[in-house]
């Protein structure tokens, strides 16, 4: 990091802060590329151009004109020697990357225990029907807080950020161990959430500053592989902790390694990324904090909170009255959203050019697409288990491992190839129908009686999860301006999370109507009959303690509605497909 260092100070003395967009994800042109071509020629030579202007104190206009100006790098020697050191050294990278993987593994950890834990949270609080919540509400926070964690990340520096966001999830933890009621622990789980945000989506951008985007998604696999091992763990962990000690150390247990992270990132991590300040400007907080969208940010997350209550009413069926404020609402707050980043906003949290530009709005569909099918089978799978086979909740919770395995394969798998061939598009098709079959083979094949062996189709959809989670990254690297990156890489962890509480929402949705309405069906009429509905809905314990025969009618109408479930995941995976073609790519 001393290379990132010294060339941030070089930077601020010569008076050219404007050209720092370079340091953030520069654009390497590989031996194998098209290096000789005209145009390459002509990119160097004009960078090396405005290098030279920049040493001599003339500052480059190109932040004032957003995007109109892309600045090229080479990564070769000739280069390297010419600009001198702005990457740090493959030493360097290696003793920065770990410090930030115990902050993935604990994230994503707390994911699937919860995901898998989440019924018997619900459970005890007498609220079944609401557990996704634990889910939604987390991401809900994430969501609200991951776009201005790409601006702020932008102003005060990636290592800030990132201590604040450790500070959040710790903080959240503490309050799900403590809560007494069962809206403490969803309070708990949206300070959680802020603070999941930054753990995840700045690791990164953080990558993104320190390698060349070619290297970026070959080093983006040890995420992932951080990622998966934590989903791992997560979930048969976190349901043998409910089967014995309680859930409540679930959330208790992840306290000592996350302050572990904190102080490592205190110790040890380097500033990265260069602040967009005049040099003048450089020590004002409080200059810095006038240039914060918070208006914008309050009123996406007023929009996003206001359509997930919209999505949940609609799912418990209730009456249209209850309906009607979240959904004015969502209108209202979208309108105000739209009006401040495009009228007011000065420097938008979320800026609208952006994310409609079709090299932006591509990956976000398609990653979203994805996400939305793999964590509604991811929601659907530990009930499966739990009504059709009478798992406990750890023994659910390991049938989502296939998944998170899968999905490390093909974030590692993808990294080496991208490496190697500097083609992506293919990949992302191919991930795209790998996913779709494992979908089909639930649907086909899940039907109430499911061995270990065929509880692995699961894995195809977390196989091409990953691999498009690395592809839509590397396309977004490889297309837009650099000064771009930061926001556009936290806004695409945007989209894929509320395709993930639309995914997850949208399954649970589909469950309980097709429970209950094939329960009202096949249940005899007495007076019992709406007590056993509403109870099987909002409990899976007090289902496995029916009689025999009413179990076998409430259960049938499970796997049926969990059957509609898998159906919604294909669907999402053939849209990724069908979008996946008009993809653009770029030559790496």
């Amino acid at each position: 990091m001393v290379g990132v260092d010294e060339r941030t100070r070089l930077l601020l003395a010569q008076g050219a802060a404007n050209d720092d967009t370079e340091a953030v994800l520069p654009r390497p042109t590989s031996p194998d590329s098209e290096s000789s071509s005209t145009t390459d020629a002509l990119r160097q030579n004009h960078f090396a151009s405005l290098r030279r202007h920049s040493s001599a104190g003339l500052q480059a206009e190109d932040h004032q004109h957003g995007s109109a100006t892309r600045h090229w790098k080479d990564q070769d020697e000739e280069s390297s020697e010419d600009s001198g050191s702005s990457k740090p050294s493959t030493f360097s990278i290696w003793a920065t990357v770990p410090i930030l993987l115990l902050g993935v593994f604990v994230a994503n950890a707390d994911g699937s225990l919860v995901i898998a834990s989440s019924q018997h949270i619900a459970s005890e609080f007498e609220q079944l029907s609401q557990a996704s919540w634990l889910v939604t509400s987390y991401v809900l926070a994430q969501c609200a807080a991951q776009p201005l964690y790409g601006k702020l990340s932008d102003i005060y520096g990636r290592k800030a950020n990132l201590v604040t966001a450790y500070v959040f999830f710790a903080l959240g933890l503490f309050l799900c161990g403590i809560g007494s009621a069962y809206w403490h622990v969803i309070a708990g789980r949206v300070v959680s959430g802020v603070g999941g945000a930054g753990m995840t989506a700045l690791v990164s951008i953080i990558i993104a500053d320190l390698v060349p985007v070619r290297n970026v998604a070959a080093w983006r696999s040890f995420v992932n592989v951080a990622a998966t091992v934590g989903r791992a763990l997560g979930g048969p962990v976190g349901g043998w902790l409910t089967d014995t000690i309680g859930w409540r150390w679930s959330f208790f247990g992840q306290c000592p390694l996350t302050l572990v992270g904190l102080l490592l990132i205190l110790w040890k991590l380097p500033k990265t990324g260069i602040s967009q300040e005049e040099p003048g400007e450089q020590a004002d907080f409080y200059h810095k904090l006038r240039r914060v969208d918070f208006a914008g940010a309050i009123s996406l997350a007023a929009t996003i909170s206001s359509f997930l209550l919209t999505l949940d009413f609609v799912a418990n069926e209730l009456e249209w009255y209850f309906i009607l404020a979240p959904g004015l609402s969502f209108f209202v707050f979208a309108v105000a959203f739209y009006a401040i980043e495009s009228r007011w906003a000065k420097e938008p949290v979320l800026p609208l050019g952006l994310i409609t530009r079709r090299d932006a709005i591509t990956p976000y569909l398609i990653g979203g697409f994805q996400i939305a099918a793999q964590f509604g089978a991811f929601y659907a799978t530990p009930i499966y288990f739990q009504i059709a086979a009478a798992s406990t909740v750890s023994q659910a919770g390991l049938r989502l491992v296939p998944a998170v395995v899968g999905n490390a394969t093909g974030g590692i798998l993808s990294g080496w190839l991208i490496s190697k061939t500097g083609r992506y598009k293919l990949l992302t098709l191919l991930a795209s129908i790998a996913a779709s079959i494992g979908y089909l083979l639930m649907l086909i094949r899940w039907r109430g009686v499911t061995n270990w062996g065929e509880s692995m189709y699961i894995f195809l959809g977390g196989f091409g999860s990953g691999i498009i989670q690395s592809t839509t990254f590397i396309h977004l690297a490889a297309s837009l301006p650099q000064s771009d990156i930061a926001i556009a890489g936290t806004t695409l962890y945007l989209a894929q999370n509320l395709f993930l509480l639309v995914g997850i929402q949208s399954a649970t949705t589909i469950l309980h109507a097709r429970v209950r309405n094939l329960l009202e069906s096949s249940l005899q009429d007495g007076p019992k009959k709406e007590y056993i509905i509403d109870h099987s809905i909002s409990s899976i314990s007090y289902i496995l303690r029916l009689p025999e025969r009413v179990k076998s009618i409430v259960v049938g109408a499970y796997i049926s509605g969990l059957n509609a479930t898998y159906g919604l995941s294909l669907a999402c995976a053939i849209a990724g497909l069908v979008i996946g073609l008009t993809l653009i790519e770029r030559r790496l």
